[in-house]
This record gives C-alpha cells, sequence and structure tokens, in this order.
C-alpha cells in the first residue's frame, strides 16, 4: 500500500508505539542495571559475612586459649579489654577483602560480653576502663559504610543518582557446653536432670535423696551395682596424681597414709565422655557409699587427719570428697568443685531416674556436705562462675562451664 494512501490516524499510532517502546527499553536496561548493582551489593554483603564469621571466632578463640593458661580460680575473674580482642580479630580480618577491600573492624565494631541466646552482654569491671570480666562471646560487625572501610560504589546505579551504597554484616562466636570431657575429667558418682537449667545457680540441689530434686547418682558407664560403685570411687583416688612438687599426697599415698586398708583398690580414671553417651542412672541414697571411717575436718589439712572409725574401710563418698576438694583450685578448701554429666529429662519436671539416660551435656557444680556419718545428706550448686575446660562447645548453655573452641551463635 502507497504510504500516501495511509490514513494520518495511523500514522500518528506508529509514532506514538515507538515512544513507548523506547521509554520501555530505557526501563528495562535501568532495571537490569540496577539488579547488577542489587547482585554485587549482596555478593559484598555476603564477603563481608565471611569476614564477621572469621574475625568473632577469632575473638572467641582467644578467650578460650587465654583461659585454658590459667587455673580454675583466676578464670573465675579475668578481664579483657575491647582493645585487646579488637586487634586479634583484625589480625584475621585484614586477610579477607570485601568488593575488593581489606576489612579493618573498627573497636566500636567489636562487643565482648557473655552470650545470653540472644544478644551479648558486657560484664564490665569497674576497676578497668574498657574491660569485661569473664566473657564468653565476642560480636564482630564488619562494614564498607561511611564509618569503615568506604561504601561500596555503584556501576550504573549511578544514573539513578545512587553513586555509592552502605552494606555490613554482623556475627556473633560464644564459648559454649562442651559436647564432651575428657579422660579423668568426671569424678562425681551423680548427675543433674537437664530441667535444673536454667536456674538460679545459688538455689541448693539435694542429691542424697534424690527422689524429687532433679538428680540422680550413676556408677559411669558400668550399671549401678553398690559394691561396684564403693570400689570404683576409692579406684579414682588411688589413680589420681599430683604434678610433681606439690605438697598434697597423690591418691595412693593419701589412701594409705590416712587408712588401713585390708587390699589396695584397683586404680581408675574415667573414660572420655561425650554427649549422646548414656549413663545408668538411679534415685534414692546409696547408702553404702557414706558407710566406713572417715577424717574429723576440723583437724584435716588436705593430706592427714584424724581418723574415726573403721580404718580398713573408708566411706567411699566421704573419701572421694575429702580428698578432691583440697585438690579442685577452687580456692575454697570447705567444697568440693567438680565436673557432672547433665542428663535428659521430660520438659518442666523431675523424674526420679532409673534407667540408662543419655548425657545431654555437662556443668560444673560445687558439692557440699555438711556432716559426716551418719549423715548421708549431700547438696550441691551449680556454679556461678565461668569455667573453661579444654575442648568443642557443643552449643548449649548447663551453668558455666565451657568449652575452649567457640561456636557461631548468630
Amino acid at each position: 500500500m502507497d504510504p500516501k494512501d495511509v490514513p494520518a490516524e495511523r500514522n500518528g499510532q506508529n509514532g506514538a508505539t515507538a515512544v513507548i517502546v523506547a521509554i520501555c527499553l530505557v526501563a528495562l536496561i535501568g532495571f537490569a542495571a540496577l539488579a547488577i548493582d542489587i547482585g554485587y551489593l549482596y555478593s559484598t554483603r555476603n564477603e563481608l559475612q565471611n569476614t564477621a564469621d572469621a574475625g568473632a571466632l577469632a575473638g572467641a578463640g582467644y578467650l578460650g586459649r587465654e583461659y585454658l593458661n590459667l587455673p580454675y580460680l583466676q578464670q573465675r575473674s579475668k578481664t579483657f579489654t575491647r582493645g585487646e580482642v579488637a586487634a586479634v580479630v583484625n589480625e584475621v580480618t585484614l586477610k579477607n577483602r570485601a568488593a575488593g577491600v581489606a576489612i579493618t573492624i573498627a573497636p566500636d565494631d567489636v562487643i565482648v560480653g557473655n552470650w545470653n541466646g540472644t544478644e551479648v552482654i558486657p560484664n564490665p569491671d569497674p576497676n578497668v576502663e574498657g574491660a569485661v570480666i569473664s566473657p564468653d562471646a565476642v560480636q564482630v560487625t564488619a562494614r564498607r559504610d561511611g564509618t569503615a572501610n568506604n561504601p561500596v560504589t555503584t556501576f550504573f546505579a549511578r544514573a539513578l543518582g545512587i553513586v555509592n551504597m552502605p552494606v555490613a554484616a554482623v556475627a556473633v562466636a560464644a564459648l559454649t557446653g562442651p559436647s564432651e570431657v575428657a579422660e579423668g575429667e568426671l569424678k562425681t558418682p551423680f548427675g543433674l536432670s537437664q530441667n535444673v537449667f536454667p536456674n538460679n545457680c545459688r538455689d541448693l540441689i539435694t542429691f542424697s535423696p534424690t527422689t524429687s530434686s532433679c538428680a540422680g547418682w550413676h556408677n559411669f558407664f558400668d550399671p549401678i551395682n553398690a559394691s561396684q560403685m564403693e570400689k570404683k570411687l576409692l579406684g579414682l583416688i588411688e589413680g589420681h596424681r599430683m604434678p610433681n612438687g606439690s605438697s598434697l599426697l597423690s591418691g595412693k599415698q593419701w589412701l594409705e597414709r590416712n587408712f588401713d586398708l585390708n587390699k589396695d583398690p584397683d586404680p581408675k580414671t574415667t573414660p572420655e565422655t561425650s554427649t549422646g553417651d548414656s549413663y545408668e542412672f538411679q534415685g534414692g541414697t546409696i547408702s553404702s557409699l557414706f558407710n566406713g571411717s572417715y577424717l574429723v575436718r576440723e583437724t584435716y589439712d588436705g593430706n592427714t587427719g584424724t581418723v574415726v572409725g573403721n580404718l580398713k574401710q573408708p566411706a567411699p563418698f566421704l573419701a572421694l570428697y575429702d580428698y578432691f576438694r583440697y585438690r579442685d583450685d577452687d580456692g575454697d578448701n570447705s567444697v568440693w568443685t567438680a565436673t557432672i554429666p547433665v542428663y535428659k529429662d521430660f520438659e518442666g519436671s523431675c523424674r526420679n531416674p532409673n534407667t540408662a539416660i543419655p548425657i545431654v551435656g555437662f556443668a560444673k557444680i560445687i558439692v557440699r556436705m555438711p556432716n559426716p556419718p551418719p549423715d548421708s545428706n549431700v547438696s550441691v550448686n551449680v556454679d556461678c562462675n565461668l569455667s573453661v575446660i579444654e575442648g568443642r562447645g557443643g552449643g548449649v548453655t548447663y551453668g558455666n562451664l565451657k568449652g575452649s573452641i567457640p561456636n557461631l551463635v548468630k
């Protein structure tokens, strides 16, 4: 058809369509360009998240290593400054890059404190500016914005007036409850229900009897048997060794000096134990563990004292208590600070245990025995103070016992 024969109205419509297509094409190109910038932004954020994760793990790992260099008593009051932890964090983060830039973490972007399951809460030391007492977690914010490392420069979004974009990522790493304890770490023949936690660590928990106290006796990996438990407890003393130069006797010497045993117990060391392992627990009171001779505590100095009762048979649990309360490095010889297993229980209630039950964690407790036989009462507190042992955390919090290798918790 000759263009001269096309109506004027249709020629106008063709021109309008061309304008609309041009406008849509510009918009589509703009959206595509913006998508490229947004994708670059997300990629940068992923790099920042990796950097924050690495920095938080480095900071919390530093806490764990420092704690392991200290005896238990000093762990409880150890302070860390934000500056020293930030220096460790930056040693790692500066080796990471986000959008081609090595990432520096500002001191204000490092929070050192205690993980409560939701956030990191600083526990400031009133005597040292910028220091916190016995922290177990480090939070790190890695940034590329106007306050640190400069914002990310855009490619195409600047055509829309967006020249750069800020981006940041946050990570928290914490020392958490250990998933296992080393050989010889457990020495107590009882455990706590998981329903004790969280709890006021100052509340007394009755172990003997344990009928309704969220606690139970065990014989480690062996079946519950009173006679075998007696031998096991004396064997734990027999198998314990003090370091060279200590003024305190090792277990074999201690038993020989204080008790006229009719035969030597077999030296024992409790095996490595992990969450998921099962112990056979039993409630009530195992009376035979409290029968026999004992040391009069008014005259006892950690090695010797006046012995009361049948010299050939020490009361197994009292002997265990009297031996280890002087060798637990807690600074208080009137109590025994020990590690125990925490067993799985029905949520919200405490059953009287009488079967094999899986272990779900470990806790640090303070054992108290106010009276010698015939009193068989034993009470404990969950330790309020942080204590760190070698090993990886399991992500749970039972008391304040922590593993030295951190986990990312946020």
